[in-house]
């Protein structure tokens, strides 16, 4: 975008005549002539001589203003001056250059002392006249477009090795200390909208990424597999409610009896993700007696069915205002030794561990711990507060899932290593193919795994 700029050059000779040299000086008359030289380049834009061009060419504009516009420079060990003159005019460009080289003859002639006769030792002659030029002198495109690149690459790497080294988040699973990888969920746009695999397509990367946590929990202890499930992170926000529900799915996706439990008597938000009735006995008033759990009957009576989603639901009920204590009594011992009894699974939606203690109560009654971490955002000092938390009540911790992993427009994470490649959907061609009336007939030897009927 910036306006076009064309350089016209004259060169001048700068010379002594003969009658000008002493006998004695002849072998030091180029080193004056060079010296000269570099005077008259550095006051070629002065105002005696760029005065007298603007009165001749009639130009609006002051000699200070005509200065920038011209450049002198004289050529290492030569008698030349060479006179540059740029303007967006190619033809003014040229009319300047000549002009100026022509009435810096005269000028030069004042600028020396002159003799008895009114001679000048020293005579500027323009040699070379400017020619106008055909094509700009600046800007130049192609060496703007390299050096942009270059700086910007640069400052680009710059400031993600600055990022790199204050970023004190958890990215992978080589900051998770001993505890090991069991899920890897990415960043989902649409997850906002439609929270629950059972809202969006089976074959989606995100519905994967939990059947792939599912099946590493199942497989977590082959001889003596957890039932009773809680799902912990440090802080809130990092996705502990929609784990919770969204591995309930996928383990009644698989024929499990699963019940999800919401124990965060605080600040309960699986109402955000569940219709139930708000009046529903729940958690709390199990705990405080006013639902009491006499027999496995009066407690199937609570827990209600969600057949949208396949799972089992105990909603937590009203807040308490003694949450801790509740939570640290016989009666949710005995709740989870009932519940036991007539689920294969149950996932308990606990409070963040960092802000209270009752995420800890929970999980000493739980076979092991999930603990969530939200990749990118989690500190690693949260991480480890909460690690060490969950250790110094003697809870078992199952592994980490690692939540909403940054991906990029491929649908690939932005260096974020994990344990489940979410190249899936790329690689085999999950691409929403739910229809399965359709047949896959476009580009299905890219999608070998997507559902297909024949027709």
């Amino acid at each position: 975008s910036t306006p076009k700029s064309y350089s016209a050059q004259a060169q001048l000779f700068v010379s002594v005549p003969p009658a000008a040299i002493d006998i004695g000086l002849l072998a030091t008359g180029g080193n004056f002539t060079q010296q000269r030289v570099k005077t008259y380049a550095n006051v070629i834009n002065g105002p005696d001589t760029l005065n007298p061009v603007i009165q001749a060419l009639e130009l609006d504009m002051t000699w200070s203003e005509l200065a920038k516009k011209v450049k002198g420079s004289a050529p290492l060990d030569t008698a030349l001056i060479n006179l540059t003159v740029s303007d967006n005019d190619p033809l003014m460009a040229a009319a300047l250059a000549n002009a100026i080289g022509k009435q810096f003859e005269k000028t030069a002639a004042l600028l020396e002392l002159q003799d008895e006769s009114g001679s000048s030792p020293v005579k500027v002659t323009l040699a070379k006249y400017a020619v106008v030029p055909k094509s700009p002198s600046s800007p130049k495109p192609l060496l703007n477009l390299l050096l942009g690149l270059i700086l910007g690459f640069g400052f680009g790497v710059g400031i993600g090795i600055i990022r790199q080294i204050f970023d004190d988040t958890v990215k992978n699973e080589d900051q998770l200390d001993d505890l090991g990888l069991l899920g890897a969920v990415g960043f989902d746009p649409d997850a906002e909208e439609k929270p629950l695999i059972s809202q969006i397509n089976p074959f989606s990367t995100r519905a994967e990424a939990y059947r792939q946590l599912r099946t590493n929990v199942e497989f977590l202890r082959a001889d003596n597999p957890p039932q009773v499930i809680s799902i912990a992170s440090p802080l809130p926000g990092e996705g502990k409610t929609t784990t919770v529900l969204n591995l309930g799915i996928a383990f009644a996706q698989s024929g499990y009896k699963v019940l999800c439990m919401e124990c965060d008597l605080r600040r309960p938000s699986s109402s955000e993700f569940i219709k139930y009735d708000e009046d529903q006995p729940g958690v709390t008033e199990i705990l405080s007696g006013k639902s009491p759990i006499k027999s496995q009957k009066s407690l199937n009576s609570l827990v209600k069915f969600d057949e949208s989603t396949g799972i089992h639901f105990l909603t937590s009920g009203k807040q308490a205002p003694n949450p801790s204590e509740l939570l640290d009594s016989p009666t949710f011992e005995k709740l989870i030794k009932m519940l036991r009894k007539d689920f294969d699974y149950v996932l308990i939606d606990s409070p963040p561990l960092l802000p209270v203690t009752d995420g800890g109560l929970i999980a000493q009654q739980s076979d092991g711990v999930l603990l969530i971490v939200k990749a990118g955002s989690t500190k690693l000092d949260q991480f480890r507060g909460g690690h060490d938390l969950l250790t110094k009540v003697g809870a078992s911790v199952l592994g980490v899932v690692l939540n909403m992993i940054p991906l990029n427009r491929n649908g690939e994470a932005y260096g974020y290593r994990y344990g489940y490649s979410y190249g899936y959907q790329r690689k085999y061609g999950v691409y929403g193919a739910g229809d399965y009336g359709v047949e896959l007939s476009k580009g299905e030897e890219d999608r070998p795994y997507a559902p297909r009927v024949k027709v």
